[in-house]
C-alpha cells in the first residue's frame, strides 16, 4: 500500500453519469489483485474531506496504468469525474482483499449489477491470462440499457455473456437472478462471483448457497479511512460480530456475512 500523487490520463464517460478514469499510477498497478480497491482525494481540496473508493476496474502492469469506474452520486465524484486531463490526484492503495481464484474444474460464474462490474472485469481479466483460462460465463442485469456501464469489456473476457434488464430494453427482459437460476441449473460451475447492489448480491448467495456452489463477493460500502481504523464500514458477520469491509474484505465468502442484517441496514 503506498500514497501517491497520479497522474489522471483520461477521464471519459462511458454511459450517463459514468465515467472510465485511467490514472499513472505505477507504484500500485504492480501490486493491484483483482477485487481491491483505491482511495482517491478529490484534488487540491479537503472539501469533502474524506476519499471516496473505487475498486480497480483494470490494472495495467506493464505500462503502470489504472482505470477506474466512476459514478456521479454526490459532490465528491462529480468534483472527481470533472477534474481535467493532466491534474494529479491523492490515490492511496492497493487496498483490501482482492478475490480467491479458482483451483479447480468446472466453470465460473460472474454475476455484475450496474457499477458492480468493475472488479469482475478485473478478475475476468486475471482469469485469462491463466495458463489454462476458466471458462467463463458472465451475467450482467441492470435497470435499463443506459446502466450496462462497460459491457464491452465485460462480454470480451467472457466466454458467454447474458444480460438482463428490468425494462427489457436490452437483452432479456427480467431480473439477472432469473438467469443465474438457469445458469446453475445448467450445473458445471465451480465457484461463483458477484457485485452489485446488495439485494441482488444477498439472493445470489443464497441461490448459490443452496445449489452448493462457492460464492464470493465484493461489496460496496462507504469508507472512512480505507484502512481498518475508523471501524466506520462493518457490516454485520454470520458467526455474529462485525467485519470491516475496507480490511476483512471487500471480497467475502458469502456465508461469512448476516445478510438478513446487512439488508435491514441497507433500509
Amino acid at each position: 500500500m503506498v500514497s501517491v500523487e497520479c497522474e489522471l490520463l483520461s477521464n471519459e464517460e462511458d454511459a450517463p453519469g459514468h465515467y472510465v478514469m485511467a490514472l499513472a499510477a505505477p507504484e500500485i498497478a504492480a501490486e493491484a489483485q483483482p477485487g481491491q480497491f483505491v482511495h482517491l482525494r478529490t484534488p487540491r481540496t479537503f472539501d469533502p474531506l474524506l476519499r471516496r473508493p473505487f475498486s480497480i476496474m483494470l490494472a495495467d502492469k506493464v505500462h503502470g496504468h489504472l482505470r477506474l469506474l466512476a459514478q456521479v452520486v454526490g459532490r465528491g465524484t462529480e468534483i472527481l469525474v470533472n477534474t481535467p486531463v493532466g491534474a494529479k490526484l491523492e490515490v492511496l492503495g492497493p487496498l483490501g482483499t482482492g478475490f480467491p481464484l479458482p483451483t479447480g474444474d468446472g466453470d465460473v460464474l460472474m454475476v455484475a449489477g450496474g457499477v458492480g462490474v468493475a472488479p469482475l472485469i478485473s478478475l475476468a481479466d486475471a482469469l485469462r491470462g491463466f495458463e489454462h483460462p476458466a471458462y467463463i460465463r458472465g451475467l450482467f442485469g441492470a435497470a435499463d440499457e443506459d446502466m450496462l456501464v462497460c459491457w464491452i469489456e465485460f462480454a470480451g473476457r467472457c466466454d458467454e455473456f447474458y444480460v438482463t434488464t428490468e425494462d427489457g430494453s436490452a437483452g432479456e427482459r427480467g431480473l439477472i437472478t432469473e438467469a443465474l437460476a438457469q445458469q446453475l441449473d445448467r450445473g458445471q460451475a465451480a465457484v461463483a462471483y458477484t457485485c452489485g447492489p446488495v439485494a441482488m448480491m444477498a439472493a445470489v448467495a443464497q441461490m448459490c448457497g443452496d445449489a452448493d456452489v462457492p460464492c464470493y463477493c465484493s461489496l460496496e460500502q462507504r469508507m472512512g479511512c480505507g484502512i481498518g481504523a475508523c471501524l466506520g464500514c462493518v457490516i454485520a458477520a454470520a458467526d455474529g460480530g462485525y467485519l470491516r469491509v475496507c480490511k476483512d474484505g471487500p471480497v467475502f465468502a458469502t456465508d461469512r456475512l448476516d445478510w438478513e442484517a446487512i439488508l435491514s441496514d441497507q433500509q
